[in-house]
């Protein structure tokens, strides 16, 4: 059984300049991952071509965009990402927003991240 701390985790975890958040590595499995996005500023808008995503906001608020939409998000709320559809946050508070992230299958983002403003 592998167990993480992925709040310990996140301690310890830099920020990725290609996307602009720290990605914690959590847990995964073949069919499945879960993982916490630390967003300081923004996720850069990109989609994944074979993972299903979703975010579950566990602390702080932003404005999120899926697709054409955009709609302000706070603690509690989960959203639900189909692959192929550009998506991205933004942090509209003062403190980092926590996402707590789940793809199926798992996220692999060297082969399954992709930006739009890169095509």
């Amino acid at each position: 059984m592998k167990v993480v701390n992925i709040l310990e985790a996140m301690k310890n975890t830099p920020i990725d300049p290609e996307v602009g958040i720290a990605v914690v590595k959590g847990v995964e499995e073949p069919g499945v991952s879960i993982g916490l996005a630390v967003v300081k500023d923004s996720i850069r808008p990109h989609y994944q071509k074979v993972s299903d995503e979703i975010y579950y906001v566990i602390k702080g608020q932003g404005r999120a965009t899926v697709g054409e939409e955009t709609q302000d998000v706070k603690e509690g709320d989960v959203v639900a990402i189909p692959k192929g559809t550009v998506h991205s946050i933004v942090n509209t508070g003062e403190e980092p927003c926590l996402i707590l992230f789940s793809t199926g299958p798992k996220f692999d983002p060297e082969t399954d991240r992709f930006f739009p403003d890169e095509e």
